[in-house]
């Protein structure tokens, strides 16, 4: 694969994962973007920058800050199912399951 389909790709898929941030997550982003001197436009709608228009650098520094984001999510999401696990299992050593 090319060097530019392998940015192709990365920048595709970050802006796919975009969606699923938190506000405070949008913030952070928009930190890393403004400290890095880097384009933008803002109105009531939100931000908005090009990520043509952005240095490597800052893009790497996102899609890291990304990644981290997901994977933190995905670890929380497994912790939950494992409790759930643990209070179901729980109930069910009590003699409580159907209960909750």
């Amino acid at each position: 694969m090319s060097e530019a389909a392998k940015e192709y790709e990365e920048k595709t898929l970050f802006i796919e994962r975009l969606a699923i941030l938190s506000k405070s997550e949008y913030h952070e982003m928009f930190r890393i973007l403004k400290r890095a001197n880097e384009p933008y436009s803002e109105n009531t709608n939100g931000v908005f920058f090009n990520l043509n228009e952005i240095s490597k650098d800052t893009f790497h520094k996102m899609n890291n800050y990304m990644n981290f984001c997901v994977e933190n999510r995905n670890e929380q999401d497994e912790r939950l199912k494992a409790m759930e696990a643990l209070r179901h299992e729980s109930m069910q050593n009590w003699g409580l399951a159907g209960s909750a």
